[in-house]
């Protein structure tokens, strides 16, 4: 792909995140799209079959962005509670600073685009051979630091108090301040800990 071309694709896909975010999927039609982005519509159609595969692109550059900010300066040496509330941390400032992928991935989660995405990261978690390092925490057999309770229940004590947080500072109802991302971190640690096993 020549450089004008990668220059193109990412316009739309930047241009698409933004709709998307702001109308959802099904109000933000494609000619739409090609004006935000500035481009034909049959230009969009050069690079993406349809909206399907547009918006499954889009989900796997947000993802991908998202998995590499989360991991950033965790240490696997140190204890399990240390690094889940690093990766907490890191999830949250993600999620704040940005906040039209916030709403995509939230949209998408809940969408039939998103569900069958969702049940393999909950449960299989396997997407190209990349494990969530939520995951292994949760799967780690050798210790006894979290609860034993379905995935799905750990990631809803996880990071449900997260989503409602990040929601509320979008809404200007807290301020998200590195004492708050903190305190609501530890919650977070004190809702999955295993209090007879650390």
């Amino acid at each position: 792909m020549s450089p004008a071309n990668k220059m193109k694709r990412i316009t739309i896909l930047k241009a698409a995140l933004k709709l998307f975010a702001e109308q959802g999927f099904h109000a933000a039609p494609m000619a739409q799209l090609a004006e935000q982005a500035n481009v034909g519509v049959g230009s969009i159609y050069r690079y993406y079959k349809d909206k399907e595969e547009l918006i499954e692109t889009l989900y796997e550059e947000v993802d991908e962005a998202l998995q590499v900010a989360i991991i950033e300066g965790v240490d696997p040496t140190q204890s399990t509670r240390k690094q889940f509330l690093h990766l907490i941390i890191n999830l949250t400032h993600f999620l704040k600073d940005h906040p039209h992928e916030f709403k995509f991935l939230e949209q998408y989660y809940h969408s039939p685009y998103g569900i069958d995405k969702k049940r393999e990261k909950l449960l299989l978690d396997n997407t190209a051979g990349r494990q969530s390092p939520f995951i292994k925490i949760f799967f780690n057999k050798s210790s006894k630091d979290i609860k034993r309770l379905p995935v799905p229940v750990l990631h809803a004590l996880a990071f449900g108090p997260i989503l409602f947080l990040i929601r509320d500072a979008m809404a200007g109802l807290v301020e998200l301040d590195e004492t708050v991302i903190i305190q609501v971190a530890d919650g977070c640690w004190d809702a999955i800990r295993n209090r007879a096993g650390s």
